[in-house]
């Protein structure tokens, strides 16, 4: 498959993928009586539950479900940037969509949880993608790049995993309109563009793209991206070297070497909370997109 079509199966949708044994922090809570609902304002998410009864959404999260919820904490509700909260606060549909892509229809336990398990969420157009990194003796499960840190509490109707981030913003269906908010990645946009990498293709796939932001772009030697522009097979083997055939959110980031598009490998290092890709700093993480996530960086990745 050409890399036109392997990057943008960035947009498209996933399937379920078989289950394993995972490790939670696990704190089991019995129903006791208690709706999904009534459980989230006893495990202390009250702004979650606040939340749920200003979108409408009470009546259907104490129904028969089953449900299950990746409920946010207080903390990552006040986390949220403040033009984020100014939005969900004001606008009724929007934090009705966001709450809604909290929630899949059935009851699923941390041991039915798989690494690049896809399930729909009760927002039509969107799939929660849940993913497990490290190893038997220290595991971190996360949807859509928030961390479980507690799981499986019961409820009558359900089950919560409580997360550790709101999974906002949205993920966006296409790379394409997974950059077009972030104005310090006009440059990599056009590039993409640029490189006639905006065609679709049929398949899944689960990707990570360290995006060089317009300051890192203005790093490059004095013509050195017009040369890229004027050479096509030179552009895309620049971009391929980009992207990272694994989704790995922030909270995945270990020191390792990652195999990209391009063919050759990154070394990613993960020291005194910085992490670093080659010789770019990561300054910004988990830009959501429905086949995998974005990592801005400060440096142009070049292939040796």
């Amino acid at each position: 498959m050409k890399f036109s079509s392997i990057i943008f199966a960035l947009c498209l949708p996933y399937c379920f993928a078989e289950s394993k044994t995972s490790r939670f922090v696990l704190n089991n809570h019995n129903a006791d009586g208690k709706n999904i609902v009534k459980l989230a304002e006893e495990l202390g998410a009250t702004t979650l539950v606040s939340y749920i009864k200003a979108a409408g959404l009470e009546s259907t999260l104490t129904r028969t479900g089953p449900f299950t919820v990746f409920g946010p904490t207080n903390a990552a509700f006040e986390a949220l940037p403040a033009d984020a909260k100014q939005k969900l606060t004001t606008d009724t549909e929007l934090l009705k969509k966001v709450l809604m892509f909290h929630v899949t229809s059935g009851k699923a336990y941390s041991s039915q949880l798989s690494n690049n398990l896809i399930v729909q969420s009760l927002e039509p157009s969107l799939s929660i993608r849940v993913n497990i990194y490290g190893n038997d003796s220290k595991k971190v499960v996360t949807a859509d790049g928030a961390e479980v840190v507690m799981a499986d509490q019961n409820a009558t109707n359900g089950v919560i995993h409580v997360i550790d981030k709101v999974m906002y913003p949205l993920p966006s269906e296409d790379i394409l309109n997974s950059l077009v908010p972030y104005k310090e990645l006009s440059t990599l946009l056009f590039a993409v563009v640029q490189g006639q990498l905006t065609g679709r293709a049929p398949g899944i796939g689960s990707f990570t793209l360290f995006a060089p932001t317009n300051a890192a772009f203005d790093k490059l030697p004095p013509g050195a991206f017009s040369d890229l522009l004027s050479n096509q097979t030179a552009l895309v083997d620049v971009l391929k070297y980009h992207v990272v055939d694994a989704c790995i959110y922030s909270a995945g980031f270990t020191s390792r070497t990652a195999q990209t598009l391009e063919g050759r490998s990154v070394a990613i290092k993960v020291s005194s909370g910085d992490v670093m890709v080659n010789n770019a700093k990561v300054v910004m993480t988990d830009i959501p997109m429905a086949n995998g996530v974005i990592h801005e960086i400060d440096h142009v990745l070049l292939p040796p």
